[in-house]
């Protein structure tokens, strides 16, 4: 998928998102009256400096360096600002076009590598799975019984009556969506941006 139709940059932030494929055709950025209601209910602004109603204000007002704010990587899309908008305002689906903006621009790619093993997971396998970085953290939020599951998965099944876990895109048909979309190609591009803003540190 070219990122130009995917993302298509306009005159203006607000047309850009509007035109985004990553946009529901109600969104309502120009009825957006500053209420506070997304930022107040955010569980991403309790914890970070990520702010949603300063994003919608910086998009409303064309501040394209928004997409260079890291704040805005703090967002984890759980759509409660959606929800408690009077307006229809989502500005978690804004932040995925912005994020995307930045993507395009070769901003915040350092983000992304961390979880590159969703994505190999799933063009291989048809399914996700935890990025090994996270494995420890998992232990440590959910105990120890989990790593316990984890590292014993294939004992408890057997002992369940179960056959091995055999997970495989056997019909292929994944692998036809992701090519259909040009997911390898982008993913190449986005490892290979990846790469080179490791060099420049």
């Amino acid at each position: 998928m070219n990122e130009n139709h995917d993302t298509p940059e306009c005159g203006s932030l607000v047309e850009t998102v509007k035109k985004s494929l990553r946009t529901s055709d109600s969104i309502g950025i120009e009825r957006c009256m500053q209420c506070g209601a997304c930022t107040s209910s955010c569980p991403a602004a309790r914890y970070s400096d990520y702010n949603p109603r300063n994003v919608m204000k910086r998009v409303k007002e064309n501040d394209w360096s928004v997409i260079e704010d890291k704040t805005i990587w703090n967002c984890f899309y759980c759509y409660t600002c959606n929800l408690r908008c009077p307006r229809n305002n989502s500005p978690s689906q804004i932040v995925q076009v912005l994020r995307q903006m930045a993507i395009n621009k070769g901003i915040g790619i350092e983000r992304l590598s961390v979880l590159f093993e969703y994505p190999e997971s799933f063009a291989r396998l048809g399914i996700s799975q935890i990025p090994a970085p996270y494995i420890g953290q998992m232990e440590e939020d959910l105990g120890k019984h989990w790593q316990h599951f984890r590292d014993n998965l294939e004992d408890i099944r057997e002992e369940l009556g179960l056959g091995p876990l055999a997970i495989e895109d056997e019909r292929g048909e994944i692998k036809a969506l992701l090519k259909g979309i040009g997911f390898e190609d982008r993913f190449v591009r986005l490892k290979e941006m990846a790469a080179e803003e490791g060099e420049d540190e």
